[in-house]
């Protein structure tokens, strides 16, 4: 009996501290132990669909349900899908599939446990549960109108330890009350896909890209309309010369085609020079503070960049180094510095393509490309999709494969030691790490724009 009490209190507290929740202790404590029921169910869509406090376009879509309970015994399988698919709508998600009983992800971060355990046992003890929980912790978004998803306008951003292996943060963007509904996206060209991920926060280089992605998330990313993107080449990071001479350029946009150019202006990432070594000092540790209160909004955000980023049109629109052939150069240095030499083309390849792909290569010769390969000259590769590598002689050697955008120094280093050999065909299938954006690394080991 003790345990069952000590279990019972302990979901009452999880329940009372919830987001949003207004339950007193003893009210979380009759409701943990007792397992939600048909009956409770229905008297918390009689009260939904009565409450001032609940948009009325949400009271009659409860209504709804409740005809249906009166009609058909709900909780069926029929109605209980149905009613399903408004707690997603509820939630801002997609609808799930039907055959699954899936909680909405913004409703995973609410420590109901029943709610997710009613998800591992059947569909319709789910929306039983989903919807006793309506009449507490998630009423707040009965509030909104039917089929609306969380607003953007009054939102909060907070830092979260990721269950990874490298010390990285999940960034999330939550409502007031808590409900998490988005997660931070790398920043990225206007144009190009978005890529979600985790951020490294163990160093100060780590630090200064999250503050860059919260920064311009809240400030809209590199959308031309947004205050953080690039003005020259409207946030899409590409311009057109209009002579052979390169001394007049527009935008260029990505389906546009042709020749182009990486812009100058924000080398080819869409936003402009962004504050966020100072962004970082001023909510680097409330982005990651926990419990009630922590996070920063956007409003508060919004308002302390108002003096720090300028509005306008911006300087003129330039062609400057792109990103890959700026890490692709300080690479080559790396490697002349160990006692390599570069021979023949500099290194070569598109910068950014529409998919944010990235590709270079070029020989690497003299006595020490001799001696640890016995080759006058060696041709180093570097894809998007695998790192550095060593090839093209009839054997294959990786250099840091751990890592997926290393350290200039490093690489250089791990040629002179000679690589790591392995065959093609395991190499050529190496999957992209899905916490890495290969862009954001890439401009991480260049110097800081503006």
């Amino acid at each position: 009996m003790t345990k069952r009490r000590t279990t019972a209190q302990q979901r009452a507290r999880e329940m009372q501290r919830a987001s949003g929740a207004r339950l007193t202790y003893g009210t979380a404590l009759e409701s943990a132990r007792r397992v939600p029921g048909p009956d409770q169910a229905r008297a918390v869509l009689r009260g939904l669909a009565q409450a001032d406090d609940v948009s009325l376009s949400w009271r009659e879509r409860i209504r709804h349900h409740l005809a249906a309970a009166d009609c058909n015994g709900w909780p069926g399988p029929i109605h209980a899908a149905d009613l399903r698919e408004d707690l997603h709508l509820l939630a801002g998600a997609g609808l799930p599939a039907h055959d699954l009983p899936v909680v909405p992800g913004p409703f995973e971060h609410f420590p109901l446990a029943f709610l997710h355990q009613a998800a591992r046992e059947s569909l319709e003890a789910f929306a039983v549960a989903a919807l006793c929980a309506l009449g507490g912790p998630l009423r707040h978004l009965l509030r909104r109108p039917y089929g609306q998803p969380p607003r953007l306008d009054d939102v909060v951003y907070r830092s979260r330890t990721a269950p990874t292996a490298a010390p990285r943060r999940r960034l999330t963007v939550d409502t007031p009350d808590g409900l998490h509904f988005q997660d931070v996206s790398y920043p990225r060209p206007w144009g190009t896909r978005d890529i979600v991920g985790f951020y490294r926060n163990d160093d100060a280089r780590g630090r200064r890209e999250v503050a860059r992605a919260v920064l311009a998330h809240a400030l809209g990313g590199a959308a031309p309309t947004s205050l953080a993107s690039c003005r020259p080449c409207h946030g899409n990071g590409w311009l057109s010369a209009l002579d052979n001479g390169h001394q007049e350029h527009v935008p260029a946009y990505r389906l546009d085609g042709g020749p182009v150019c990486v812009c100058a202006g924000c080398r080819g990432t869409g936003l402009r020079p962004l504050p966020e070594g100072e962004f970082d000092e001023r909510f680097g540790r409330r982005l990651e503070g926990a419990g009630r209160g922590a996070g920063v909004s956007r409003s508060e955000i919004l308002a302390w960049a108002a003096g720090r980023i300028p509005g306008g049109p911006g300087g003129h629109a330039a062609c400057g180094e792109g990103l890959q052939s700026g890490y692709a150069a300080a690479v080559v240095d790396a490697v002349r510095a160990v006692g390599f030499t570069v021979e023949g083309e500099a290194p070569c390849g598109l910068d950014f393509d529409v998919d944010g792909g990235l590709g270079a290569h070029f020989y690497a010769g003299g006595e020490a490309a001799e001696h640890r390969f016995g080759r006058a000259r060696v041709l180093l590769v570097w894809y998007d999709d695998r790192g550095w590598s060593v090839t093209g002689f009839g054997g294959h050697r990786l250099l840091l494969p751990d890592q997926f955008v290393p350290a200039p120094q490093d690489l250089a280093r791990a040629l002179a030691e000679g690589g790591q050999a392995v065959e093609q065909r395991e190499e050529r299938f190496a999957l992209r790490p899905r916490d890495v954006d290969v862009y954001t690394a890439v401009l991480s080991y260049l110097p800081t724009v503006g």
